[in-house]
């Protein structure tokens, strides 16, 4: 069974060589766009809370509380109610 001339395969493995070299290329110039494109959401914020931090709580009084300062329970026991027949 014949094989190839020596001069085929390194003429092979040259082409082979230079598209692996422009694929890697490629590939460069791509993650480079990426990190152009993204950079935003890789850049470190400027005030972070440690995780450890406690975050403080809103107590009842300002949960329970509408946009008027009265409580909804205040409210709902002053509305008439209404049941269906």
């Amino acid at each position: 069974m014949p094989t190839g001339s020596p001069a085929r395969a390194v003429r092979f493995r040259e082409i082979i060589d230079h598209v692996a070299a422009a694929l890697h290329q490629q590939r460069a110039i791509e993650a480079r766009r990426a990190l152009q494109r993204y950079r935003h959401l890789l850049a470190e914020p400027d005030a972070t809370l440690p995780l450890n931090e406690i975050i403080p709580i809103s107590s009842e009084k300002d949960i329970l509380g509408d946009a008027n300062g009265v409580a909804p329970r205040e409210c709902a026991t002053s509305r008439a109610t209404f049941e269906r027949a």
